[in-house]
């Protein structure tokens, strides 16, 4: 398992590094201001949650392998929607399909990586993880970024569709065994995902994180692509650069977090978290290239620090509890509050200039930051001990 595992996250890395990772920047290159960016990624939360509620029936039926299959085939029509952007539905489907394959990438990763994790180890796996993709990540945009800017999109599309075929047909053949909690659950009800409350803060805490996952993607890109004036080559660079900088603390840093107090170390990333926030409002192409890089490298590591200790937190309640409904449920509630967020920031960024848009959105996401210090298992207070806590799902 854990072979194919580590084949699937490097494979969709690459491919999202390839081109995904720059739609928005390449949506607003076309001329699509903040407030329809925002439609678009309200359309993609509304995908998700019907491809999610496919997903959850198909994996009962079909074998694992072809479901994996699917998230390729997906990446590859997610580009071909790319062609037609004069429809005056574009931004309505394309977001429909970007839901449909985030949905059939993210939730076969997190089952697949569920079935990797050792007690007392969780911190350590999910570094490993992290590191694997942002690596895979990184060489798909060196690439994708080289060719958007030399060659053009259609050498994009080819190479990618070329390799969502490979990795479809690897995947149909050596299907992977997935854990037995995603082999016999029933299909996640409505009525369990809405009465669904734990004594950890975990709803609030799920309705809370879809928003922000699609800030530190689509708009910090977009932040970062207007500080390398528009270039596609140069922001592949920038990312590469910063990712390289932070690694070999990052590396030293998962290898220990499941020894150090976890209650500490979470609070900790969150303090951080706002502070990487408050960074981007505050950035301005006109600091001096020591600051503005030395806040780029704080921003970068802040965010990757806490995505590990919120991961970490979020795999060991799953692990103690019903994985399957805990997992699911997260990406329900998610993305839920991802499309009605967003849809309501597609009209309130209407027309606003794309610097005082960003600004405000990264102010306001500061603000709500230390909401996520609501997500506190109890027995992760004390020290680093795996929580045993049951889920309380009625």
């Amino acid at each position: 398992m854990s072979s194919e595992f580590h084949r699937f996250i490097a494979l969709h890395a690459f491919l999202s590094g390839l081109f995904p990772f720059f739609i928005p920047v390449f949506l607003w290159r076309r001329g699509h201001d903040l407030g329809e960016l925002s439609a678009f990624i309200a359309a993609t939360g509304a995908g998700f949650l019907l491809a999610l509620y496919l997903w959850d029936r198909l994996r009962r039926r079909l074998p694992f392998g072809r479901l994996i299959a699917m998230s390729f085939a997906l990446e590859g029509l997610l580009l071909l929607g790319m062609t037609s952007p004069s429809h005056p539905l574009f931004l309505l489907w394309l977001g429909l399909l970007n839901g449909f394959y985030n949905c059939f990438f993210w939730i076969t990763q997190r089952v697949l990586f569920l079935d990797t994790l050792q007690a007392r180890e969780t911190g350590r796996r999910v570094g490993n993880f992290q590191i694997l993709a942002m690596v895979a990540l990184k060489a798909g945009m060196l690439a994708g970024g080289a060719i958007l800017d030399g060659a053009g999109f259609v050498w994009i599309l080819s190479a990618s569709l070329l390799l969502d075929l490979v990795a479809a047909l690897h995947f149909e053949r050596r299907s992977p065994t997935p854990p037995a909690a995603f082999t016999e659950a029933p299909p996640l009800s409505l009525a369990r995902i809405f009465k669904f409350d734990d004594a950890h803060g975990s709803r609030f805490v799920f309705l809370l994180d879809g928003p922000f996952l699609f800030l530190e993607s689509y708009f910090w890109t977009l932040s970062l692509f207007l500080l390398v004036k528009e270039s596609f080559w140069k922001l592949g660079l920038l990312v590469i650069a910063l990712g390289l900088l932070f690694s070999l603390l990052f590396w030293w840093l998962k290898n220990r977090i499941d020894h150090l107090p976890q209650g500490r170390i979470y609070r900790l990333a969150v303090a951080g978290y706002l502070l990487a926030w408050a960074a981007r409002a505050g950035l301005d192409a006109e600091l001096g290239d020591r600051l503005l890089f030395s806040l780029l490298i704080f921003i970068t590591f802040a965010t990757a620090f806490f995505r590990l200790a919120f991961n970490r937190r979020f795999f060991e309640l799953a692990r103690a509890g019903d994985a399957h409904d805990y997992l699911l449920t997260k990406s329900y509630l998610s993305q839920a509050s991802l499309a009605l967020g967003f849809l309501a920031a597609a009209g309130l960024l209407q027309g606003l200039p794309t610097d005082t848009a960003l600004t405000i959105t990264y102010l306001a996401a500061a603000l709500f930051t230390p909401l996520y210090l609501g997500y506190a298992p109890r027995s992760l207070h004390a020290g680093p001990a795996t929580s045993n806590q049951p889920l309380q799902d009625p």
